[in-house]
């Protein structure tokens, strides 16, 4: 359904003097900005939210909301309409994402790990589960539900899937220091980028080709761990040390021709967005009250 930038901020020292002083008119303080307002909801109907004046350094900061449905050009054009100087501007996130269709969350849970990161989180809820195969301060890797969020935001995207049919997002989130490109005119970059360097496909090798008793019972019990965790949970419940042996052991790498080309999928989707071949719904549909893709 989408793949590309999903989520655009920026920070800088000089917004244009007209939104500025809208904000300070109109906005509220929230968290670190002294001034926040929701540009949709003002008569110039752009998608940015401009966060002013920030408590410690003055700075300010710019998301741009549906960025993945708005494009290159006309994002840079909305941009050049609110900050005065687009050269002194900093991205401080950026998130990409590939929508795997005909799969579930579980499924590619149960095949993906993600070294060198040593965590995981798994959540479950109403909007569907979340599996995080990396979650720090600088990059964040994550499995979604992403039916079963549009079907809780009740977008109208849910009639373009079949009632049956799995939809799976898998994201990367870059936010301060993990953000390796930070000068706005260098965004063409993040499309030589391979952003799941670390991301790793592998199965469980069958428990009937384990001959030796104990290796079988111990291939069955991390099957189990698999089944209910995914791939890369149930590896770091394990220690460090022990983990070279046991993917030697009981994993092996899956065949190409058997998974999606998620790689791919997203260097493509960044391409599209900086060539400005959006698939799905442009740039006025922005303006609904879903602020994400």
């Amino acid at each position: 359904m989408s793949a590309g930038v999903d989520k655009l901020e920026l920070l800088c020292t000089s917004i244009a003097e007209l939104f500025h002083q809208l904000a300070s008119d109109k906005g509220v303080r929230k968290w670190n900005y002294r001034r926040v307002l929701d540009l949709r909801q003002t008569d110039h109907k752009l998608p940015i939210i401009v966060y002013c004046d920030g408590v410690f350094d003055g700075r300010h900061k710019v998301e741009v909301i549906g960025v993945a449905r708005v494009g290159h050009s006309r994002t840079l054009k909305i941009l050049e309409e609110v900050i005065d100087d687009l050269s002194k501007v900093r991205i401080c996130r950026i998130d990409f994402c590939a929508d795997l269709p005909g799969i579930s969350v579980w499924d590619m849970a149960r095949i993906c790990c993600v070294g060198p990161s040593q965590n995981y989180q798994i959540y479950r809820n109403r909007t569907g589960d979340t599996v995080y195969l990396q979650r720090s301060k600088a990059k964040t890797i994550m499995l979604y539900d992403k039916k079963r969020r549009l079907r809780a935001k009740h977008d109208s995207r849910i009639a373009m899937l079949e009632p049956d049919e799995e939809l799976t997002r898998i994201e990367v989130q870059l936010k301060g220091s993990g953000v390796p490109f930070k000068k706005l005119r260098h965004i063409n970059r993040y499309a030589d980028l391979d952003l799941l360097a670390g991301l790793k496909l592998r199965h469980l090798i069958p428990i009937a080709s384990h001959t030796k008793p104990l290796r079988a019972m111990a291939a069955a019990n991390l099957a189990d761990q698999v089944e209910e965790y995914g791939l890369h949970a149930a590896l770091k419940r394990f220690p460090s040390s022990q983990r070279a042996y046991i993917k030697k052991l009981f994993l092996e790498d899956i065949d190409g021709n058997d998974v999606p080309d998620i790689r791919g999928q997203m260097r493509r989707g960044i391409e599209d967005w900086l060539q400005d071949r959006i698939r799905f719904p442009r740039f006025p549909e922005v303006n609904s009250s879903d602020d994400r893709d």
